[in-house]
């Protein structure tokens, strides 16, 4: 288990250091925990309340594990208009999930976002680090296919 204490003393006497100390703690253990939030809220002079709601208020926080693949959907107006509402019913059903819910094997956590930048190629799917454009269901899990290999 990874020292809290150690992630977050950089960055305590920094003005602004609890949002690298969240980035550091995300970076480390891949979600901020109830434990991460206590120490951050003692470390920084917070209550817990007040860093949690700095971490809720950001889309890039989770509070939970998310999976080795993360699949977010474009919702913004342009991928609405080339059916992205469709794609994310086709994908939750797929893998009998909802937004924001990780599969079982922690293999894929299905996100919603509003904007990639890639609004000519809508409907448009980031998966990890890659985005893929005029995406749809088989595109992804094709895509997801040769990723898990």
């Amino acid at each position: 288990m990874t020292n809290l204490h150690e992630i977050i003393e950089p960055y305590v006497d920094i003005d602004g250091g609890l949002m690298p100390a969240l980035h550091a703690i995300q970076e480390e253990e891949g979600y901020i925990s109830k434990d991460a939030i206590s120490e951050l809220a003692k470390a920084f002079n917070y209550s817990n309340a007040e860093v949690l709601d700095v971490l809720t208020y950001y889309d890039d926080f989770t509070l939970e594990p998310l999976g080795r693949n993360i699949v977010r959907i474009c919702r913004a107006e342009a991928c609405q208009s080339l059916k992205s509402k469709e794609l994310t019913d086709d994908l939750t059903s797929h893998f009998n999930l909802s937004l924001d819910e990780t599969t079982a094997d922690s293999k894929i956590t299905l996100k919603e976002v509003f904007c990639l930048g890639n609004c000519a190629l809508g409907p448009s799917v980031m998966i990890n680090e890659t985005v893929i454009g005029e995406a749809d269901k088989s595109k992804v899990i094709k895509f997801l296919n040769e990723i898990d290999e």
